[in-house]
């Protein structure tokens, strides 16, 4: 159907056809990368209906396009994670259009089944639930119309229900090896810069406290990597950990640190870098990954800026050589010494 057609169609007053075909067509939502079941289970309006999904709601939802982003949660272990589930405020019949005057929620209590006893005091439209520990979350919702001056205990039973599932991300761990020629020296001459293999890091990631479905090689990762090198203006070649300047572990900004080469996006858990520093000197390396099914940033506005980073606490990072800065390995670029002069003195002839 091409968009003219569309046009005359809705000049024509064949608004409510259009509309119903056409949103019963988006509703078909596919679920993000390796997550799936995810969000609405149905999400198709019943045959006949003259409504659209969005107005079954209240207020109306014109824009679903964020359901299934939204229904993916990062794992903060400082602050507990939130929603709020809503039901619609209007049955989905063939015919007829009745609204609901309550309800009953079911979750699966952190399992893999849901509850046949309904969560106690959850009889709104809404259901705010908090604290979900990482893996996947099944809610449901029955609704039942009562009308007034009926027994609530002969009305008659729901015929349908409707099942939401959310995932939270679980945590990574993230370690750095040496795989490189040079298996017991950690260094390289500055003219092998560009092409060696003397010194190579491989950055492996892995479920931290996790071991559900799906498996984390499914998912897409980003891996960025960084260099620190020693800042000890009297020597170059400086190691002690005050030689080099304090990368914030909250890694709430990314200051003294440099970045090396672009960020690596890839699915897959691990990820090989050559440095290809030239510049003389005593380094220490890390890598930052990070899961790129939902952005780390809040919105279009924010951006990656060296300080005030976006939700840190989903920014994974690990150290080569060791588990923190202070105990990482260094990693030395060694000078390719230059011409040497010669004189003479304490002549004797």
């Amino acid at each position: 159907m091409n968009m003219k057609t569309t046009m005359r169609m809705l000049r024509t007053g064949l608004v409510g056809l259009f509309l119903m075909v056409t949103m019963n067509v988006m509703a078909q939502q596919t679920p993000p990368g390796p997550i799936d079941p995810l969000g609405p289970q149905s999400t198709t309006v019943t045959t006949g209906n003259t409504k659209i999904r969005g107005e079954h709601f209240d207020p109306v939802i014109t824009d679903f396009s964020e359901e299934l982003t939204n229904s993916i949660l990062f794992f903060n272990p400082n602050v507990a994670n939130g929603f709020t589930l809503r039901a619609s405020t209007i049955e989905d019949h063939a015919s007829r259009a009745l609204e609901f005057t309550t309800y009953n929620w079911y979750d699966d209590g952190d399992g893999s089944t849901l509850s046949t006893t309904p969560i106690p005091g959850e009889n709104s439209v809404t259901l705010p639930r908090t604290g979900l520990a990482p893996g996947y979350h099944q809610y449901r919702v029955e609704a039942f119309i009562i009308p007034p001056g009926a027994d609530p205990n002969e009305i008659c039973p729901p015929d349908q229900t409707e099942t939401f599932v959310v995932f939270v991300l679980p945590q990574l761990g993230v370690g750095v090896t040496h795989t490189g020629a040079n298996t017991s020296l950690l260094q390289y001459c500055e003219d092998e810069a560009a092409t060696q293999d003397k010194v190579v890091l491989t950055a492996d990631v892995n479920y931290e406290g996790y071991t559900g479905d799906p498996a984390l090689d499914q998912f897409e990762l980003k891996y960025t990597w960084y260099a620190v090198k020693s800042n000890n203006s009297s020597d170059v070649f400086a190691s002690t950990a005050s030689d080099f300047p304090t990368i914030d572990p909250s890694k709430v900004n990314i200051e003294n640190a440099n970045l090396q080469g672009t960020p690596i996006i890839k699915i897959g858990t691990t990820d090989t870098y050559n440095p290809a520093i030239s510049d003389i000197g005593s380094y220490k390396f890390f890598v930052e990954v990070e899961y790129t099914i939902k952005d780390r940033n809040y919105d279009d506005s924010e951006t990656n800026a060296v300080t005030n980073r976006a939700r840190p606490y989903v920014i994974y990072r690990g150290w080569f050589g060791g588990n923190d800065q202070d105990n990482a390995s260094i990693v030395l670029v060694t000078p390719k010494p230059g011409k040497p002069h010669i004189t003479i003195e304490t002549i004797t002839d």
